[in-house]
């Protein structure tokens, strides 16, 4: 069982992608927090193998989590999301070294797709 954190501050938007995930896969466990501190707390107890998170986020936002989670877990995949991407994020976000981006709104089809992805590639690497 692959243990997904998603990350976002938008209760609805918590609350359907993680529905959503928990029945894309049998293979899934779904963490989720509503802020990058909550994040945090979870990541320090429980071993996350992937993380999608919002960038815009009170408390501790998306970048100030990427930060903290390239230093303390550099090798978990990360997808961002984010309805503001501008060039000024994704340069942010390059200096991070997160290059998976997701345009809100997007599909889930290629979100699962993206996520089975990164986690496939974890097994085989």
């Amino acid at each position: 069982m692959k243990n997904i954190l998603v990350i976002d501050d938008n209760e609805m938007v918590l609350s359907v992608l993680s529905e959503r995930l928990r029945t894309s896969s049998k293979d899934w466990m779904v963490l989720t927090a509503e802020n990058g501190k909550e994040a945090v707390r979870i990541m320090e107890s429980v071993p996350v193998d992937l993380v999608l998170t919002d960038l815009q986020m009170p408390v501790m936002d998306g970048y100030q989590f990427l930060e903290y989670a390239r230093v303390n877990h550099p090798f978990i995949p990360i997808i961002a999301m984010t309805a503001n991407y501008s060039a000024e994020a994704e340069c942010r976000l390059q200096s991070l070294g997160i290059t998976q981006v997701m345009e809100k709104p997007f599909s889930m089809k290629k979100l699962t797709a993206k996520i089975a992805d990164n986690l496939h590639d974890l097994v085989h690497t």
